[in-house]
């Protein structure tokens, strides 16, 4: 398609807003409209077969993690695999699954964004229409420079922090409100991207919409706070031709499935109309498709050869993270374990006041609002699978007068 028509395309847009999926449409050369507005409770759906199509994965699709990889930039992708795996992240694990983008480098140090889909169902009401690509949705907005923004998605709060101009990490927060939990959550992201060197500096905190007391967050992060409203999508965003970029390419496994199912249907139709034309167009329907076979055959090859070389680098690759596992096995990370600590539901009752730990032992102290809750929360962290290695014990928890209590927890790595 040619640059002129290409802009004149029509183009929708199926976005995760607030509360509800809406489908945008325009052309590069307007501005995005908002065309319908589905209920709650419903998915949505492409309305318009003569446009380019773009669905814009909700943040509970994918896994959004930035890291400093080391390597060439040519095996970032490779690199990031084995990364996640290391994480214990689990995808699809088809080829259009992963998405690696450096967003800034220091010789052979990359601080990558990767973007990586969940196993999950996509949010499409029907397949009719299928998306001609898709992208992640804090990406269809122009997002605030260094800044943690916070905004609704579907009913669910959710979380993008920018690295300067460029979106590094993005993801729903456990948190239903902007309240003490919700604030420790957000305290807790910024931590760890801090250890992780991601974060250095953020300008502000930014919220696309109504809840929260700005200057109650502003106390508690320490960063000046901004109100206002969530942008529109700008389609000159939409305008980059499919396949440009490799690396950004993302598409659900049942999108593909179903792509391939309509391709062979429609192979099949064709097929059965040529029997029609006699045994000379079978023949020549035969030595097409012994064509097409040999060419796939000899691509298949050529991929072959080249990817025997990536194979080796890979195999160091992975041996120089095997040599390296003792320092950063994620059981030894402070903020592994201080998630691990949040899995109980207890959890939800507390409020953490320290949090202490070293290799051997964990330390956590906070309050609870009854004394009930802290030893539900004792009982429930000794159960905690993923914190099966350490040994727990509890202090009397101390009460006070309105019956909340302050208590503290000592693991030790057995």
């Amino acid at each position: 398609m040619s640059e002129k028509n290409h802009s004149k395309q029509r183009l929708e847009l199926l976005l995760p807003g607030d509360t509800a999926w809406q489908l945008w449409s325009g052309n590069a050369l307007g501005t995005f409209t908002l065309a319908t507005t589905f209920s709650a409770e419903a998915e949505g759906s492409f309305a318009t077969s003569a446009a380019r199509h773009t669905l814009a994965l909700p943040a509970t699709s994918l896994w959004v993690l930035p890291a400093w990889l080391q390597g060439e930039p040519d095996h970032l992708r490779d690199i990031a695999s084995l990364h996640l795996e290391r994480l214990g992240v689990k995808t699809p694990g088809h080829a259009e699954s992963l998405a690696v983008e450096s967003l800034q480098n220091d010789g052979r140090s990359h601080l990558a964004r990767i973007i990586a889909l969940k196993d999950v169902a996509t949010p499409l009401a029907d397949y009719r229409i299928l998306p001609d690509d898709c992208r992640l949705s804090a990406l269809c907005y122009a997002l605030p420079t260094s800044s943690l923004i916070l905004w609704r998605e579907l009913g669910r709060l959710v979380i993008a922090i920018t690295v300067g101009p460029r979106l590094a990490y993005f993801s729903p927060m456990s948190a239903a409100r902007l309240d003490a939990n919700g604030l420790a959550e957000l305290n807790n992201i910024c931590l760890q991207l801090t250890f992780q060197k991601v974060l250095t500096a953020l300008d502000s905190v930014v919220l696309w919409m109504d809840e929260g007391d700005a200057e109650h967050i502003q106390r508690t992060i320490g960063l000046p706070v901004l109100r206002g409203e969530k942008p529109t999508p700008q389609p000159s965003s939409f305008t980059t031709p499919l396949g440009k970029n490799k690396a950004a390419v993302l598409m659900p496994a049942d999108i593909i499935a179903q792509r391939e199912t309509t391709v062979t249907k429609a192979k099949h139709r064709l097929l059965g109309l040529s029997i029609g034309f006699g045994i000379a167009a079978c023949v020549a329907l035969f030595a097409g498709l012994m064509a097409l076979a040999t060419r796939e055959r000899d691509a298949l090859q050529d991929q072959l050869a080249t990817l025997m070389p990536r194979h080796a680098k890979v195999a160091e690759h992975k041996k120089s993270w095997q040599e390296v596992a003792t320092a950063t096995d994620p059981d030894y990370l402070p903020m592994e374990l201080l998630l691990r600590c949040m899995e109980p539901s207890a959890s939800a009752t507390l409020s953490v006041t320290s949090f202490e730990c070293s290799p051997d032992s964990i330390i956590i102290s906070g309050r609870t609002p009854e004394v009930a809750n802290a030893l539900k929360y004792s009982e429930q962290l000794k159960a905690t699978e993923s914190l099966a290695a350490f040994a727990w014990e509890a202090s009397t928890p101390e009460i006070a007068a309105d019956n909340s209590a302050s208590f503290e927890l000592k693991g030790t790595r057995q």
